[in-house]
C-alpha cells in the first residue's frame, strides 16, 4: 500500500508491505544540524526487534513431574529493576486518572507507522490502570491506560545520559553494558533534562549522513526550539557524519554517538526503555 502524506511539514511517501514500514525522515527531527534533506529518508526498524528483546519472560514449558502429573507452568519472575512497556494495538483514550473521563486519546501508530509504544511509570496498576509517559508536550506528561487494551512488557535496560560529563551510560539491573562519549546541545540549544524513554528507531536510508546509522526518538522536546525543520522539535539520540562533535556541547539539544555505538545499541535496546538526562 502506498499513501502520501503530510509529516511534520514535510511531504512523505510512506510504503507499507508485510508488516514493513518505510517513510521520509528529512525534516521531521529537530536533530543536529539543520539542513532539510541532510538526513535523506528512512525507515521504522525497531518495532519488532523491540517487542523480540523487550525481556518479556514467557512462563517455563511444563515438567513432567510423575508418569500422571504435569507441573503448571511457572509464573514470569520480574526483577525490582525491570521497567514495563505498554505497545498499543489501536487508538487508544487515556485519563488524568484511573477510570476516570478520557482526556486525550494516543494514537495506535508512531508518527512512522509502527505500533505506538508507551513506557509505563512503575508497574502496571491495579484496578486495570497503568500509568504511563505520554510522547507529547511538555515533557513530563503522564496519563492513565487501560490495561487490558495494551501488550505489556519489560527490560532491565536502562539508559542515563550526563550532560555536565558528556557521556551515556547503559545498564542492565545493576551491571553496566557501556559507557561512552557523546555531543550534547550547544548552550544556545541545550539538551533538556529529566525522565523519558526510546519512543521510535529509525535507520536512515543514508547511513554516512548527520544522523549516522540510526536514531532513536525519545519522548522528550526541546525547550529552546519549538520547531525545527517544520516539525516538533523533538529530542534525538542518534549517529552523526561529524567525528569530532562527539564530546562537546555542539548540538540543537540531540544527543550524538560514534555510529558504532549507536549501531549496538540498537542491536540492545527495546523500544520503551527508560532514559534519564541530568
Amino acid at each position: 500500500m502506498r499513501s502520501r502524506r503530510r509529516l511534520l511539514g514535510v511531504v512523505v511517501t510512506a510504503v507499507v508491505a508485510a508488516g514493513a514500514v518505510s517513510a521520509g525522515v528529512a525534516g521531521w527531527a529537530p536533530w543536529s544540524h539543520g539542513l532539510p534533506a541532510e538526513g535523506g529518508t528512512g525507515r521504522e526498524v525497531a518495532s519488532v526487534p523491540a517487542l523480540r528483546s523487550a525481556r518479556a519472560r514467557p512462563s517455563s514449558t511444563a515438567q513432567v513431574t510423575s508418569p500422571t502429573t504435569v507441573a503448571a507452568p511457572a509464573a514470569p519472575q520480574v526483577p525490582a529493576s525491570a521497567s514495563w512497556i505498554a505497545t498499543l494495538h489501536s487508538a487508544l483514550p487515556y485519563s488524568a486518572t484511573p477510570g476516570g473521563p478520557p482526556t486525550g486519546t494516543l494514537a495506535a501508530t508512531n508518527p512512522f507507522g509502527a505500533p505506538n509504544v508507551v513506557a509505563l511509570v512503575g508497574a502496571p496498576g491495579a484496578g486495570g490502570w497503568s500509568q504511563v509517559e505520554l510522547p507529547v508536550r511538555p515533557d513530563g506528561s503522564t496519563a492513565w491506560l487501560q490495561t487490558a487494551a495494551v501488550t505489556l512488557t519489560w527490560t532491565t535496560y536502562r539508559v542515563a545520559v550526563s550532560l555536565p560529563a558528556r557521556t551515556i551510560t547503559v545498564t542492565d539491573g545493576p551491571a553496566t553494558v557501556l559507557t561512552a562519549p557523546v555531543a550534547v546541545g550547544a548552550p544556545a540549544t541545550p539538551t533538556p533534562t529529566g525522565a523519558t524513554y526510546l519512543w521510535e528507531l529509525i535507520a536512515p536510508d543514508n547511513s554516512h549522513g548527520a544522523y549516522g546509522p540510526y536514531i532513536f526518538g525519545l519522548g522528550m522536546f526541546s525547550q529552546a526550539i519549538a520547531v525545527f525543520n517544520g516539525g516538533d522539535a523533538q529530542i534525538g539520540v542518534h549517529g552523526n557524519d561529524e567525528p569530532w562533535s562527539v564530546g562537546r556541547p555542539v548540538s540543537h539539544g540531540c544527543v550524538r554517538l560514534d555510529n558504532t555505538v549507536i549501531t549496538r545499541l540498537a542491536g540492545m535496546l527495546p523500544l520503551g526503555t527508560p532514559v534519564t538526562i541530568s
